[in-house]
């Protein structure tokens, strides 16, 4: 069983090569045998796990539903050295063992000599040696093209050869003698081969025979999105379905690996499924020892990987590298980049294969090897050696191995929390900054208490440090938001306050910030805007908008982010306008790197843009924040996004893609120790189950209880309609039903600005954040059963 075994029937098959040069062919109902057929040959090219024996498959069916004899054969003459014609001998042998006498009967004692001397089944009175005479080889060739043309004959024949790139040099040559030479009759021979790995002289013989029309030259089809989506589980977002398509180069194959491991296989040391294991090993059966070494001690290096690590790792002369890398080249499993100074695997997958499949023991001293090349001089990560010096047997100071694995803690917290709490859980003897790391590592990858437990408390007398102090009460603050359990938060703020005149202020361990009175602020107005009790205080926003001038980059982008969604709940919309549009410019111009640590900026950004009635620039803010927090392994952040995305989704009729991301924000918090985030992530899917109830003339189910946002926005639910006035309850109404503040001021003869203040007042009222839960209130409002309320 292959990978290219469990790939879905053809969809579309995507453009034939420029060599081919025919239209585009439809791969799933496409004739390739039909009567306007003028080539003898199909090649079928393409890299690995693309597809190429499904379609080989497909082509194989068809030639039997013709009433066609339909043969094939799978090179493998790596495992079996010493078989000479092993393909056709794959192919044809049990065929000619059953065939009639009469058949057997009209060869000539020649043929059947010949023929012998490829065929088992076929008796022979001499020992069958592959001939070394050119007269004697020309003989037997020119018995195999009589034979086909005798299959052929009756009825037809289609020999497939699959994956004919491993194939011998006796089957290779034998290939080549027939594609100059097409046998008579009815006779159609098909073949797969990687381009990279194809003799040279074989693709010589293809590329004559494509020009002149004897070979139809094609690929394997290109998975549509929705064909390559199914590959991947349900529960992954549309964004980071989207970057697993674009990682994958939409090979089939590696959708598979990705689907299983729920990862791009960044990294090393991914345990791959036995299946997929197994069929990528193929790739290595027929490496020399040498060859094999030289692989595995490359996935232990990474990538991309220099020469002079590989070789202390491979423990290899420069002759044996050179020579190894020559062979890894060769049959594609490395690739050289410009220089060939450092090398990449083919694809992820190979990588995972060859370390996986690495002993153990052998594993412990490569990575000793690795951490003992990368600790000179050089530029070379934390992270890179952290990661090797976690996985040796090595003898390195333990104070030294300590350093080292928290600095790489610090320098992946972001990146991959649950490999930074791994380094920073070993670095613990390092001190009270260790349990700053291991506690922020543990919050971002959803364990919320076991994070409080670890994070210092203010005042604990093993942190002296009150930079630190200060730095880990922001990060239980966030554990306790993510809990629910908001007075808790504020309180851990406050007890922080006074740490803030230390001269460590500027201290920044996690890459939160450090805590300033500005950051402080901040962090105090999440806390109200994500417990959802009436308008944000006013007081406390006036003293962040006092302090912006102390902040710069992300944070100040986050600080006007929550300044602008404070000023959209209490219903001033020019003060959100103007903050939201100075967010966005500062948040928008900054990598992803640069933001993540500012995440729940980017949310309250897309809330505030959401409330003035920006729905694409919300969608798109919430859909970066996903991608962000999805690709990282920010666990903790997952469901809060998903659920925002799946809200507008919802809210727009997008039925499928709110289903698919509150399958993400379900999963994502289902990792989590977080009561609240499996809630908020459960009522978007009430929601949908609600919409689905309700039959198609509801348009819009209730999704403000799904609070999307990176710390759950789930407060007191939505008051009902009656507590609006009438122009509100209006301009409601037309909100529900998509109309955008200026379309309302037209319909209602107002002005857009007074469109803006009732829409303000409606959201306090309610205690709404975004136009897509008014139009939920209204929504349940006038759903069929209950009372329409004021509405």
């Amino acid at each position: 069983m292959t990978i290219e075994a469990h790939l879905p029937p053809l969809i579309s098959t995507g453009n034939p090569t420029p060599a081919q040069g025919d239209a585009a062919w439809n791969g799933a109902t496409e004739s390739f045998l039909g009567a306007s057929r003028t080539y003898s040959v199909i090649e079928i090219q393409g890299d690995r796990w693309t597809g190429k024996s499904v379609l080989l498959s497909h082509i194989l069916d068809e030639a039997t539903g013709r009433g066609w004899r339909a043969v094939s054969g799978y090179a493998e003459s790596r495992t079996l050295p010493n078989v000479a014609f092993g393909v056709f001998v794959d192919a044809l042998d049990d065929l000619l063992a059953g065939c009639a006498p009469e058949l057997l009967d009209a060869w000539t004692d020649g043929q059947a000599a010949a023929l012998a001397t490829v065929f088992p089944s076929v008796p022979a009175a001499e020992p069958r040696l592959f001939p070394a005479d050119p007269l004697e080889r020309y003989r037997v060739f020119r018995a195999v093209r009589a034979l086909l043309g005798s299959l052929g004959a009756d009825g037809g024949l289609l020999l497939g050869l699959d994956n004919v790139h491993w194939a011998d040099e006796a089957s290779l040559a034998l290939l080549s003698y027939l594609l100059r030479h097409p046998p008579q009759g009815d006779v159609v021979i098909a073949l797969t081969h990687r381009p990279r790995q194809v003799d040279l002289g074989l693709r010589s013989v293809l590329n004559l025979a494509v020009g002149t029309g004897l070979t139809r030259r094609v690929g394997p089809p290109e998975l549509s999105d929705e064909a390559a989506r199914a590959l991947l589980p349900g529960d992954l977002s549309r964004t980071r379905c989207a970057s697993m398509l674009t990682g994958s180069g939409r090979n089939p194959g590696l959708l598979k690996a990705f689907a299983a491991t729920r990862s791009l296989l960044e990294t090393g040391g991914h345990v791959l499924p036995l299946d997929v294991l197994t069929e990528s090993l193929r790739d290595f059966r027929g490496l020399s020892d040498l060859g094999r070494l030289v692989a595995e001690a490359a996935s232990v290096v990474g990538e991309p990987c220099g020469l002079d690590v590989l070789q202390a790792v491979a423990q290899v002369t420069d002759a044996e590298l050179r020579r190894a890398i020559d062979e890894l080249i060769r049959q594609d499993l490395l690739r050289a980049d410009d220089g060939a100074a450092r090398l990449r695997f083919s694809n992820p997958l190979l990588r995972a294969a060859a370390y996986q499949s690495a002993g153990p023991g052998w594993l412990l001293g490569a990575h000793a090897r690795a951490a003992q090349a990368l600790s000179g001089p050089g530029d070379h990560s934390p992270a890179i050696l952290a990661d090797h010096l976690d996985r040796a047997l090595t003898t390195v100071d333990s104070a030294d191995r300590s350093r080292t694995l928290l600095a790489a803690a610090s320098a992946r917290l972001w990146a991959d929390p649950a490999r930074a709490a791994d380094w920073a859980r070993r670095a613990l003897d390092s001190g009270h900054r260790a349990r700053l790391v291991l506690g922020a590592a543990l919050v971002l990858d959803g364990r919320l208490g076991e994070a409080l437990r670890v994070l210092p408390m203010p005042r604990d007398e093993s942190a002296p440090d009150v930079a630190v102090a200060a730095e880990a009460a922001r990060w239980r603050a966030l554990a306790l938001r993510l809990l629910g359990r908001h007075p808790e938060a504020g309180a851990e703020l406050a007890a922080a306050a006074p740490a803030t005149e230390s001269r460590d202020a500027d201290h920044d361990v996690t890459g939160l910030g450090p805590a300033r009175p500005g950051m402080l602020l901040a962090d105090r107005l999440v806390g109200q805007l994500d417990a959802r009790i009436g308008a944000p205080d006013g007081a406390l926003v006036t003293e962040l908008l006092g302090a912006l001038e102390t902040l710069a980059g992300a944070a100040r982008g986050r600080a006007h982010a929550l300044i602008a969604a404070a000023a959209a709940r209490s219903g001033a919309a020019e003060h959100a306008e103007l903050h939201s549009v100075v967010a966005a410019r500062l948040l928008d111009g900054l990598s992803g790197t640069a933001v993540v640590p500012h995440l729940d900026g980017v949310f309250w950004l897309a809330v505030a843009e959401s409330a003035l009635g920006r729905e694409e620039a919300a969608r798109g803010h919430h859909e970066r924040g996903l991608r962000l927090a999805e690709s990282r392994s920010l666990r903790a952040l997952v469901p809060g996004f998903a659920a925002a995305v799946g809200a507008l989704d919802l809210s727009r009729g997008d039925a499928a893609g709110a289903a698919r991301h509150a399958a993400c924000a379900q999963y994502a918090a289902a990792g989590t120790d977080s009561e609240r985030l499996r809630q908020e992530a459960g009522a978007l899917c009430a929601a949908l189950a609600a919409l689905q109830d309700a039959g198609p003339d509801e348009v819009v189910d209730d999704v403000s209880d799904a609070g999307p946002s990176p710390t759950p926005d789930v407060g007191a639910a939505p008051r009902p309609l009656g507590s609006l006035s009438n122009r509100e309850t209006e301009i409601a109404v037309l909100v529900s039903g998509g109309r955008t503040n200026q379309q309302i001021a037209r319909a209602l003869a107002i002005s857009h600005k007074t469109v803006e203040t009732h829409l303000g007042r409606i959201f306090k009222k309610l205690r709404v954040s975004s136009r897509a839960e008014v139009a939920a209130v209204v929504g349940r409002a006038h759903r069929p059963g209950r009372e329409a309320g004021a509405a």
